[in-house]
């Protein structure tokens, strides 16, 4: 009795072995079944893959006879790149990569064997428009940078471009040798981080509005082109001395020493606090898509890297997803209602974490009133297709080395018509109005 007992015990013991192997196997299958599916090595599945297209129908990517095609329009190819994706799987953000699963017609229970359910999710329409992406790489003048827009009212984004890139249907022979193409298979909307220069400005602002809610407008400080702040000088770009001004001046003109006593005054606890408010050193998520961290460190800054800092320089770094997002939620009163979405759908690029609110609705309503000041009275509203009201706030971010500067423009348009906003950075531009200016009006022309 004592061996059938114990040969009992064996085969329980056998059994839930066997049980626990199967069940690892199931939740095996259930969590990385699509990723294994989807592996770069598996080309042949690009060529089974559904058509994508943009918000208008335009095709932008299909495949015939086991082929994976791309649009017909070189500099749309170009453009989309990273937000399409490539034949061979490099570009890790891209949708065919991120969604082979539904492109493929996916699923857990019959895999990629054909069914009468496939067709029905072979297919994926996108938010982009195809006409404001090409027209924002244009504009890009062949610079590496980034330009994204959405409707911060229905979360669609409408334009994402990325550069360096290449043409996904002739992909070049030397592209791991030559270095144009160093960079080309980031996506630098969601992976990319840049110093910011002065469109950090407003994250310093909004920390000084919530620090003296009644006076912020009417502090002022003198700037005369150059000063020693903490042992080493702040300048204003080209040594521009701007005299006295207060907040609205400060911002219009870009003053770097006006904003360098601003964060002397509020200390870097105050501005460390508010930056992370407003999303800085925050994970967030594009669907599958880890998006790069906005980030800063004032921990033992002196006064002088904190006035730096508070100019978008020091340790200080953006990118471009998570500045739209900001400037969207600027747009709405403090908070991003509608997360950014790149599909139609209930898809995955659909789900986005957000920081929720970021900023009360009183800084946003102040914030909106300075940045329109600044297209209103600095940059001026020729820019940009009439009835926009554009609001928004230049940058140049130094990176040092003789290195040309990042520039950027970041905003929004206060309309009900066309509520968009919108994060350009291009390196080694001229400058923000110059450079990634005209890029943002290539944008809302497009839309317009």
């Amino acid at each position: 009795m004592k061996t059938v007992g114990f040969r009992s015990i064996v085969l329980y013991i056998l059994l839930a072995v066997f049980l626990g192997g199967v069940g690892l196997m199931v939740a095996r299958q259930l969590l990385y079944g699509r990723q294994w599916a989807m592996q770069p090595y598996n080309m042949n599945l690009t060529g089974q893959m559904g058509d994508i297209k943009d918000r208008n129908g335009n095709i932008l990517a299909r495949s015939e006879d086991g082929e994976r095609l791309y649009s017909d329009d070189g500099t749309v190819r170009l453009a989309l790149l990273h937000t399409i994706g490539d034949t061979a799987g490099y570009i890790g953000t891209g949708v065919q990569s991120v969604m082979g699963d539904r492109l493929t017609g996916y699923n857990f229970v019959t895999g990629l064997n054909e069914t009468i359910l496939t067709g029905l999710t072979s297919g994926l329409d996108l938010t982009v428009d195809q006409y404001a992406c090409t027209a924002a790489y244009s504009a890009m003048g062949g610079h590496d940078g980034a330009a994204i827009l959405y409707n911060y009212e229905t979360g669609d984004i409408l334009c994402k471009v990325s550069a360096p890139t290449f043409d996904p249907a002739f992909v070049p022979e030397d592209i791991e040798t030559n270095g144009a193409y160093k960079g080309a298979y980031l996506d630098n909307t969601l992976s990319g981080t840049f110093t910011p220069g002065s469109i950090f400005k407003v994250v310093t602002a909004a920390a000084a509005m919530e620090a003296w809610p009644d006076s912020w407008s009417t502090r002022t400080y003198d700037c005369w082109g150059s000063e020693n702040i903490g042992g080493s000088d702040i300048t204003c770009l080209n040594g521009e001395a701007h005299g006295t001004l207060d907040m609205y001046g400060a911002m219009g003109h870009s003053c770097n020493i006006y904003f360098a006593h601003l964060a002397n005054d509020l200390g870097s606890e105050a501005l460390q606090k508010k930056a992370e408010e407003l999303g800085f050193n925050a994970n967030l998520q594009f669907g599958d898509v880890t998006v790069a961290k906005s980030s800063i460190d004032l921990s033992g800054a002196n006064a002088n890297q904190l006035g730096w800092a508070a100019v978008g320089q020091y340790t200080v770094l953006a990118n471009p997803y998570h500045m739209m997002a900001l400037m969207g939620a600027v747009a709405q009163g403090g908070t991003c209602k509608e997360p950014p979405r790149l599909t139609a759908g209930g898809d995955a690029l659909s789900k986005v974490i957000k920081p929720g609110r970021m900023m009360s609705p009183d800084t946003a309503a102040n914030l909106k009133s300075l940045l329109r000041s600044d297209v209103e009275n600095y940059y001026g509203d020729w820019l940009f297709p009439q009835g926009m009201n554009v609001c928004a706030k230049t940058g140049t971010g130094e990176v040092g080395e003789g290195i040309a500067p990042n520039c950027w423009m970041v905003g929004f348009c206060d309309s009900a018509q066309y509520p968009y906003a919108f994060a350009v950075v291009v390196e080694e531009g001229s400058g923000g109005i110059e450079t990634a200016g005209v890029v943002v009006s290539a944008m809302l022309q497009a839309l317009a």
